[in-house]
């Protein structure tokens, strides 16, 4: 791990009583020292190690919140959150313009999909779901860092964001954001 280049992520470490289970110098492991569920969150800076380019990436994860497979008639997926409207870059830069020149987004009421057949995702979690501190960016740009999608699967709860980095602001958000929702689903149980 680069400490330049990770030091938003001691602030967070320090701040919410973490552990840095496992690191390199591109990326590192985060695990809470008391937590139930427990949880990890993976952090890759990006940096391509052989592979094509890869971008940055925090994914967040409780794997004590499994999902059973469909053939057992549990709700699947439980949780589900991802962006709206088309997803290639092409099909971003056209609903841009048309924001530009005051037409609303085709076919776009939303950000975001959700799909949340138990209910977990109140309006406060949305608002923290469609606001995030800013960050920096792949293209060298502060914005606002954005969630990527939020799903409940084989693997676990999972809630991941890319292309941003070196924001203690946005690591802590993503991660005070998927606790309170693993807390949340394991109240269902």
């Amino acid at each position: 791990m680069t400490p330049s280049n990770f030091d938003f992520v001691n602030i967070v470490v320090a701040d919410l009583d973490l552990v840095v289970t496992t690191s390199h110098r591109h990326a590192c492991r985060l695990e809470p020292r008391e937590s139930i569920p427990g949880w990890y969150c993976d952090l890759d800076d990006g940096t391509p190690t052989g592979e094509s380019d890869p971008a940055t990436f925090v994914r967040w994860v409780c794997p004590a919140l499994r999902t059973a497979g469909p053939a057992t008639g549990a709700a699947y997926p439980v949780v589900d959150v991802h962006p709206s409207g088309p997803q290639s870059d092409l099909g971003k830069l056209v609903q841009k313009f048309r924001l530009f020149t005051g037409r609303p987004p085709e076919g776009v009421d939303e950000r975001f999909v959700y799909t949340d057949p138990a209910g977990v995702l109140d309006a406060d979690l949305r608002r923290r779901i469609e606001n995030w501190p800013p960050a920096l960016h792949g293209d060298g740009v502060v914005r606002p860092a954005q969630l990527s999608s939020i799903r409940r699967n084989s693997e676990g709860l999972i809630v991941d964001s890319v292309s941003w980095w070196g924001s203690a602001a946005a690591l802590d958000h993503q991660i005070r954001l998927a606790v309170d929702i693993a807390q949340r689903l394991t109240a269902l149980r």
